[in-house]
C-alpha cells in the first residue's frame, strides 16, 4: 500500500492552484451574475413604472369596452414584475457567489498573508523577547533555588523520620 505524504510542497502548490482557480471562477460568476441581475432589475424597475403609468392613462382615457387595452397594460406591469423578481433573486445568488469567491481567494492566500504577518512581527517580539529574557531568568532563578530548597527540606524532613523509627 501506498503512503501519502500530505505535507510536501509539491502537493501544496498543486491543491493551491486549483483553489485559486475555483476562486477566480466564484468571482468571475458571481460577478457576472451581480451584472445581468442589476440589469434586469433595473429594466423591470423602469418598465413597471412606464406600464403602470401608461395603464393607467390608457384606463382613464379609455371607456370600458376597450378591455384590450388595459389587458396589455395588464400584462405589462407583470411581465416587468417578473423581471425585477428574477432579478433580484439573481442579485442575491450573485452576491454570494461573490462573498464565496472572495472567501476561496482569501484561503488560497493564507499562506502569504501569515508569512507577510510574520515579517511584521518578528523584530518586535525579537527585541521583547530580548529585554524581558534578564528578568526571565532572574525570576526562574529564584523559583528554582526556592524550589531545591523545598526539595532539600522534604529530603532531611524524610530522613529524621527514618532515623526516629
Amino acid at each position: 500500500m501506498e503512503t501519502k505524504e500530505y505535507l510536501s510542497e509539491e502537493r501544496y502548490q498543486q491543491n493551491n492552484a486549483k483553489v485559486k482557480k475555483v476562486g477566480k471562477i466564484l468571482l468571475i460568476v458571481g460577478i457576472i451574475t451581480l451584472v445581468i441581475s442589476f440589469i434586469l432589475t433595473f429594466v423591470g424597475f423602469m418598465g413597471a413604472g412606464n406600464s403602470f403609468v401608461n395603464g393607467f392613462n390608457s384606463f382613464v382615457n379609455s371607456s370600458i369596452k376597450e378591455s384590450n387595452d388595459i389587458q396589455t397594460a395588464a400584462s405589462g406591469i407583470f411581465g416587468n414584475i417578473w423581471l425585477l423578481a428574477i432579478g433580484s433573486f439573481m442579485t442575491t445568488i450573485g452576491f454570494g457567489l461573490t462573498i464565496a469567491g472572495g472567501i476561496v481567494m482569501f484561503i488560497a492566500h493564507r499562506r502569504k498573508i501569515a508569512a507577510y504577518t510574520t515579517q511584521q512581527v518578528m523584530p518586535v517580539a525579537q527585541e521583547g523577547i530580548q529585554k524581558m529574557a534578564p528578568t526571565v531568568a532572574n525570576a526562574m532563578g529564584t523559583i528554582g533555588k526556592e524550589l531545591a530548597k523545598g526539595i532539600k527540606e522534604g529530603i532531611n524532613e524524610a530522613d529524621k523520620e527514618k532515623d526516629n523509627n
